[in-house]
């Protein structure tokens, strides 16, 4: 076996030998752990794991072992020339003989140690082996993890599921796990602003949110349409998780958006609201001259510090403050009303849009550090867009607030070249983080996102300034490929190597078996979801004269339709718009949608057939081949939607052609089924809502198709497949 292909992430210093050790047969062990003096919580939960995780190995109780193989932990001050940085993380394991040693040079050393050691045992012939080794290994990055936002999916999230993350982040050696509790966006299902709480705030009871379930479940064969609480806030466990994550090494820190992305705070409390030219509230940022504004935001910091931060001893906080600019639909009274967030009351327009936005910040950081916070986090983006970066560590400066603020520069494209920023300005001495995302829209489709991040660890390598990578995400264990490369490259940039080379690594450990099929399949993705330069410097997507697969992919679906845009039909025009985005260039994009759809035929039947082999990971494979259904889908349905159009348009009005329209409408109906049917099988219950209510979307266009011409007169047909909305039904614009 080859170890390079079973550590995640990516060790710094490994030699392996040529023999293996036996640890015994399933059901008898044969090694005797011994623990040196530990001390710490984290280093005693060690302990538990390789007890636990060998018990799970062998079959047998690892704890009253006594066998020939001596297994031994210890934390030693004792650090390794070797080891430049992180030295708390670091570990070295030597595996020779009939001795195993273990040696964290900290506590979260030895965690680290343990998850390596129960990741290179392999059962085979009834056989526990490990193979000879000595590894020494720290990371890069002192902190690596995810940040998981406030929208679909994690809106869902009992205490299990976010649990379920935290284990999945400490076998990837990921240590930070940032959590959105409030944030909002605008317009898009339902008429509502999209606004999101997951905590309850006891000194402002109206801060809340609630989920719309509206979607059809095949698997139940029933229309699901309810309204649930956030489980999050409903059953108040922020406090358990941050609990729990200690427990494997993993900081929880909460986000509390303090600027953009804010509508609920000022709606509800329109003393605090930024103003227009007239004195009015907008309901969309903060009149930041009300001191008001500072004793709501102030009291709600201190109640998430006190309530949950200072009893599990957390010292992060992050403060949000991205995209502050002017945003249509924040106004449920008038979609299309364009809303600033930047007051313009008498006091506030005295100030530039800069300086308030500094002075905010400030003001913000100042009572954080004050409550105890160590490192404050905030947006890059606006240091980028109106903000000068040398002004804003001038004001830190003086303030005495260099020393906790954390920059997270953000950046989401698989380009250089449509990069946000080109660099994090290392001459600053500015804290900071990398972000890259994760394919952050699961519940529209899964795209490949390793460049992005192999983009972003690369800048901080280059400039030795990021301490830390915190993705921006939302959770689909789907993503697994983008985020054991979030945790590969934020371990050991250089030793990760190219895209190539950590797609490579990645199916030899996960479907080692079938590695040269896993391999076209995996690569059949990511050419599929091939990202050209669709967005630019300001991080907006733009339409090029030829879109690339992810970006014609993501034209097509429902997702991007859901948004209000000026000049448009709310509800949009659906599938109106991108049918017509085709037939503007139909040579090109068909030709594109035939070659996709191929491609993920191919890919769909290499994963369904690893999914039933145990030899590799079957779960993966089982998501991996939904994904790409979802890609064939999308593509067959936009072919089938150009069929119908040019049997329309061959002017035939005949009952022959009505059934034929009802039939391939019926057909596409029942391949969109059988993916939700999929879906359902597969995933886990809170992502089903947001991915089934897209999916829904398509299923319905094509029953609504099908009903239409399989009982139409054939002398009064009519139909205009770039404007369907005649004959939608009403279950057709309730899911929109």
């Amino acid at each position: 076996m080859n170890l390079e292909h079973m550590i995640k992430p990516v060790p710094q210093i490994l030699m392996q030998g040529n023999e293996n050790i036996s640890l015994g047969t399933l059901g008898k062990a044969d090694f005797t752990i011994e623990a040196k003096a530990l001390s710490g919580s984290l280093s005693c939960l060690a302990l538990d794991m390789l007890k636990s995780g060998l018990s799970k190995k062998i079959n047998d109780c690892a704890a009253e072992a006594k066998g020939n193989v001596k297994i031994t932990l210890e934390v030693s001050s004792d650090i390794p020339a070797e080891v430049k940085k992180n030295f708390d993380q670091a570990y070295s394991i030597k595996a020779e003989g009939e001795c195993i040693e273990l040696i964290g040079y900290g506590a979260a050393g030895l965690y680290y140690a343990v998850t390596t050691l129960l990741q290179c045992i392999k059962v085979e012939n009834n056989e526990v082996t490990l193979p000879a080794f000595t590894l020494l290994d720290w990371p890069d990055l002192r902190t690596r993890g995810h940040f998981m936002e406030c929208r679909y999916g994690s809106n869902l999230m009992k205490l299990s599921d976010w649990t379920a993350l935290v284990d999945d982040m400490a076998e990837m050696k990921m240590n930070q796990l940032v959590v959105a509790l409030y944030g909002c966006w605008c317009i898009q299902y339902d008429g509502i602003i999209s606004e999101y709480v997951y905590i309850p705030v006891k000194k402002h009871p109206e801060l809340h949110s609630d989920v719309i379930k509206k979607y059809y479940s095949p698997e139940k064969g029933e229309w699901i349409n309810e309204t649930v609480r956030t489980p999050m806030a409903d059953e108040d466990f922020f406090g358990e998780l941050i609990a729990y994550g200690k427990t494997r090494g993993v900081e929880v820190v909460p986000l509390w958006n303090s600027y953009g992305h804010n509508s609920l705070l000022p709606r509800t409390n329109p003393g605090i609201s930024a103003k227009d030219k007239d004195g009015k509230p907008t309901g969309h940022g903060f009149c930041l001259s009300n001191p008001d504004t500072y004793e709501t935001l102030f009291s709600i910091f201190d109640e998430i510090i006190t309530r949950y931060l200072a009893p599990n001893g957390i010292t992060s906080f992050h403060i949000g403050m991205d995209e502050v600019r002017d945003e249509i639909a924040t106004d449920t009274s008038d979609p299309f009303k364009i809303t600033s967030p930047w007051c313009e009351c008498d006091e506030c327009k005295k100030f530039t849009n800069e300086e308030k936005f500094l002075n905010h910040a400030i003001k913000l950081i100042t009572f954080l550090k004050a409550r105890g916070m160590k490192s404050v986090y905030i947006y890059s983006d606006m240091l980028t867009r109106i903000v000068n970066p040398a002004t804003f560590k001038k004001l830190l400066e003086e303030n005495d607030l260099l020393d906790v603020t954390v920059i997270d520069w953000w950046t989401y494209t698989n380009n250089k070249e449509s990069l946000m920023f080109e660099t994090m300005h290392p001459e600053l001495g500015l804290r900071s983080t990398v972000k890259p995302w994760n394919s952050y829209y699961h519940w529209d489709m899964i795209f490949d996102a390793v460049p992005n991040t192999q983009i972003l660890t690369e800048l901080a390598d280059k400039e030795q300034s990021a301490e830390g990578l915190q993705s921006y995400s939302a959770w689909d264990k789907s993503c697994d490929k983008n985020h054991v490369s979030m945790a590969d490259y934020s371990w050991n940039f250089k030793g990760t190597g190219s895209v190539e080379e950590f797609n490579d690594r990645y199916a030899h450990r996960e479907f080692g078996a079938r590695y040269d099929e896993a391999r076209r399949a995996i690569a059949i993705m990511d050419a599929v979801t091939k990202e050209n330069i669709d967005f630019d410097r300001d991080g907006y997507f733009i339409e090029s004269n030829t879109l690339g697969n992810v970006a014609l992919l993501r034209s097509l679906t429902y997702y991007r339709y859901s948004y209000v845009v000026t000049g448009k039909p709310y509800p949009r025009n659906f599938p109106g718009e991108p049918v017509s985005l085709l037939l503007a260039k139909r040579d090109v994009y068909e030709n594109q949608l035939r070659g996709i759809a191929a491609l993920s035929a191919e890919a769909l039947e290499i994963f369904d057939s690893i999914s039933g082999d145990a030899r590799c990971n079957t779960h993966l494979a089982k998501r991996f081949a939904c994904e790409v259904n979802n890609y064939l889908c999308i593509a067959e349905d936009y072919l089938a939607l150009l069929e119908i159009y040019d049997i329309v348009n061959a002017g035939d009005k005949s009952r022959a052609v009505c059934d034929k329209i009802a039939g391939i409408a019926k057909a596409r109906k029942s391949a969109r089924l059988s993916l939700m049917l999929r879906i359902e099988s597969v995933k886990e219950a809170f992502l089903i809502p947001s991915h089934l209510r897209n999916q829904s979307v398509f299923m319905q266009l094509f029953a609504d198709i099908e009903a239409y011409a399989g009982t139409v007169n054939p002398e009064e047909f009519s139909l205009d497949v770039c404007d369907l909305r005649p004959i939608a039904s009403d279950a057709f614009y309730k899911l929109r």
